[in-house]
């Protein structure tokens, strides 16, 4: 063990991506090197240097977005996101750059599209990455039926039927029909729930709930009130609805502790401004993470885990889940997707939290190239926090195997059933 590096063990650990939507825009695999570089962080970094190119480009003009975007790339080279977007270039092109240039991209893009031909690409790159399982949106399809793939829902209108359209349009089958009562609604959610894991085999529910919601237990008959004050048009209170939200949140957690199915809860990322465009950015919010022990011990059979955007949370959240035995954490979420955060998350759950209770990464990649290039930053991070815990002391260089194991592999497997 002694000759082996911390660094060779972590990359040599298989993994289970818990969360990806590979897919979503039509394609799991970059069809072109606008694909890749069109990544929505890499797009949003591009312009702050002063692209300014609309996003529509990448589909309509791939060629001209990149004419547009490539002389920026000069300046981002500072950034987490360029350092995975040039490692996933190297590894799965060749390409051997310090950044794109107006000199090299053209040939880089030829090679892209040539691998895009390959049918075999999209297991090529997940064997390259050690991934094992990955979670898919059922929306995109399930890509084959090897077991590899693991779909999931978008059921943010199961926890909050009392605003999108999706709530009537997907529970109600169509039928145009408004339940007139919560038990009617209650069953609606549980059909919908039952429906989906008997057909579509799903074991994971997706929830980007509002960060201002708080879980208040909320009893049937309070719940029967506000349900039909929002039928009449009455406005409910941010109170009020924060008890009608959790009386669905409840229906849905316990369907799903019966089924076996994990809910994912989103949290740290917020628009902001009342008027387009709004700003999406980290946020913050103590009483959406305060309120979830609640939330777990109301449903001690039902697997809840906690993606974070936000570093301000992760000690809180790591700090909750020690005592909440059925709230589990898991890697970083959009804007906390960087360096430190990874090693700040890391730490802090490694000093608090037992080795077989939290999950060190989720990719939230679009197309498989990006859950390569993040797996790396994610990898990374973790092999320099085991490193630094080792050199400090507080573990011993044979106890690593153990850990990245469970961490990126076999906690991941048993808290999702899989």
């Amino acid at each position: 063990m002694a000759n082996t590096s911390i660094t060779e063990i972590v990359n040599n650990t298989p993994v289970i991506d818990i969360h990806t939507h590979l897919g979503d825009r039509g394609f799991r695999q970059a069809r072109n090197l606008a694909d890749i570089v069109a990544y929505h962080w890499i797009h949003l970094e591009i312009n702050r240097a002063g692209g300014q190119t609309p996003f529509v480009e990448v589909v309509e003009n791939p060629d001209e977005y990149l004419h547009s975007v490539v002389p920026h790339f000069k300046l981002i080279r500072n950034t987490a996101n360029h350092w995975c977007l040039m490692q996933l270039l190297k590894d799965l092109y060749g390409f051997d750059e310090r950044t794109l240039t107006e000199s090299n991209w053209e040939s880089l893009d030829k090679k892209v599209r040539e691998d895009a031909k390959n049918k075999n690409r999209l297991n090529e790159v997940l064997t390259k990455s050690k991934i094992t399982k990955l979670s898919v949106p059922i929306t995109a399809g399930i890509p084959d039926d090897s077991g590899k793939f693991i779909p999931y829902e978008y059921g943010e209108y199961l926890f909050a039927p009392t605003t999108p359209l999706r709530f009537m349009e997907l529970v109600s089958h169509n039928s145009g029909q408004i339940p007139d009562s919560i038990t009617e609604v209650s069953e609606l959610i549980v059909n919908r729930i039952k429906f989906l894991r008997k057909n579509n085999n799903i074991k994971i529910l997706h929830f980007w709930i509002r960060e201002s919601w708080v879980y208040k237990s909320c009893k049937k008959n309070e719940a029967e009130i506000l349900f039909h004050r929002m039928l009449k048009g009455i406005n409910l209170t941010l109170e009020e609805d924060n008890r009608l939200v959790s009386f669905f949140a409840d229906t849905v957690a316990e369907i799903a502790a019966e089924l076996g199915i994990t809910l994912q809860v989103f949290h740290g990322m917020d628009f902001y401004g009342s008027e387009a465009p709004k700003f999406v950015a980290s946020h913050s919010e103590p009483e959406f993470v305060r309120s979830l022990p609640r939330f777990a011990s109301e449903h001690k059979n039902t697997s809840i885990d906690l993606f974070l955007a936000t570093r301000f949370s992760g000690f809180e959240s790591a700090s909750i889940s020690r005592t909440s035995s059925n709230l589990s954490v898991s890697g970083a979420w959009w804007h906390g997707f960087t360096p430190t955060t990874l090693g700040l998350f890391f730490r802090d759950r490694l000093e608090m939290l037992p080795h077989n209770s939290w999950n060190a990464f989720f990719s939230d990649g679009y197309i498989v190239e990006w859950i390569y290039g993040k797996l790396l930053l994610s990898k990374n991070r973790l092999a320099k926090t085991l490193s630094d815990y080792v050199e400090e002391g507080f573990l011993e260089i044979d106890d690593i195997p153990e850990i990245a194991q469970n961490l990126l592999h076999d906690n991941p497997k048993r808290i999702y059933g899989l």
